[in-house]
């Protein structure tokens, strides 16, 4: 065959041949990873700061003034210990403190103070110890109608027992006034300890004396 014929044979042949055909695909994206990253990621919980301890509570120091007001009422005389007191820590606004103790490890306060004038009279005074164990406020005639003599030495005043209403805890105080001042003697703590102590104390103020 000549070469001419040859070429265009093989001409016919290449043109004559299918062309590939191209097949697309489209690549979806699994449905949970979808849902993950459509899913907004929580938030990491981090564990809550710790609370800060209160800072321990500090006694208010007594300035100059009130230091120098307290030395000014002088010093009482005062009897006998009873047993089971001992003395408190030195505090300058108080003319006296003792710790007592009673029965079963419970355990109880003596405090005297003295300031001028009636420091707001008899009911202002019982209801700020009512307060101080959590009974409401009293009116005149009940706390009057709950009054008892009693005496610091020669010096008459009243005295009022009191108690907390879940009766864990109980104050025995006496206020006499005296030289246009009034001295406050509060034995306050557990209840048991006030009523194992509570006819010593008013014994130790009847044999002490004020100024």
């Amino acid at each position: 065959m000549h070469r001419p014929l040859l070429l265009a044979v093989a001409t016919f042949a290449l043109g004559c041949k299918p062309q590939p055909k191209i097949t697309s695909y489209e690549v979806k994206p699994d449905a949970h990873a979808a849902a993950t990253a459509a899913t907004p990621l929580a938030p990491v919980a981090q564990a809550p700061e710790a609370p800060k301890a209160p800072a321990a509570a500090t006694p208010m120091p007594a300035n100059a003034a009130m230091q120098a007001e307290a030395a000014s009422f002088g010093q009482p005389k005062w009897a006998e210990l009873p047993a089971g007191w001992t003395a408190g820590a030195p505090n300058a606004m108080r003319k006296g403190s003792w710790n007592v103790a009673g029965p079963g490890g419970s355990q109880a306060e003596v405090a005297v103070t003295v300031f001028p004038g009636n420091v707001g009279g008899t009911t202002a005074n019982v209801n700020r110890w009512r307060g101080q164990l959590g009974l409401a406020p009293a009116a005149d005639a009940e706390i009057q109608a709950t009054a008892q003599p009693g005496k610091i030495g020669a010096d008459a005043g009243q005295y009022f027992r009191l108690d907390s209403p879940d009766g864990k805890k109980a104050m025995v105080a006496l206020m006499v006034p005296k030289n246009d001042s009034t001295w406050f003697f509060k034995f306050t703590g557990d209840r048991d300890a006030v009523n194992a102590q509570a006819a010593a104390f008013l014994k130790f103020l009847a044999t002490s004396q004020i100024p």
